[in-house]
């Protein structure tokens, strides 16, 4: 499991802002499977060019952002993870649901998303629809960021 070290400045942030219904809220970002082989921050662990790009707009976005793992949900870059090896494309299809209410859930306990935010997802096709309707159903809208998005096989995890 990961190891949170201390509340992250994403989550603290997270709280704080406003809603509103025309920009972001917050942004979600697919990991990879490409990783480090030693455990890591989140934000450092994923070694992949598409999860460099969906990092760097998330971090100059200057909005909270978050790492969505197939296997943990969602994660804090701050947290600390050891290197992991898992398949979100190899889960049934109840798997996939059941993760995307989680990841849901988890980001109520984080974040205040709700009616009038809206929640960009920066991550594969499989991701994006198990996260959708969960997230709709918060209130938030979701949007889908092209910034590095390939259904390549990069997202594993």
């Amino acid at each position: 499991m990961p190891v949170r070290p201390g509340v992250g400045s994403a989550t603290l942030l997270a709280a704080s802002l406003p809603a509103s219904s025309t920009a972001v809220s917050v942004i979600l970002v697919g990991g990879g499977k490409a990783q480090l082989s030693e455990p890591a921050a989140v934000r450092d662990l994923y070694a992949s060019p598409t999860f460099a790009r969906r990092r760097a707009r998330a971090e100059a976005s200057g909005l909270p952002w978050f790492v969505v793992s197939g296997r943990w949900g969602l994660l804090d870059p701050d947290d600390v993870l050891a290197p992991y090896s898992f398949s979100f494309a190899a889960q049934s299809v109840n798997y996939r649901r059941a993760w995307g209410r989680f990841v849901a859930e988890q980001l109520c306990v984080v974040s205040s998303i709700g009616r009038g935010d809206v929640v960009e997802i920066c991550a594969s096709a499989g991701y994006t629809a198990a996260l959708t309707a969960p997230i709709q159903y918060l209130g938030a809208e979701v949007r889908r960021a092209d910034v590095g998005t390939s259904d390549s096989g990069d997202e594993l995890r």
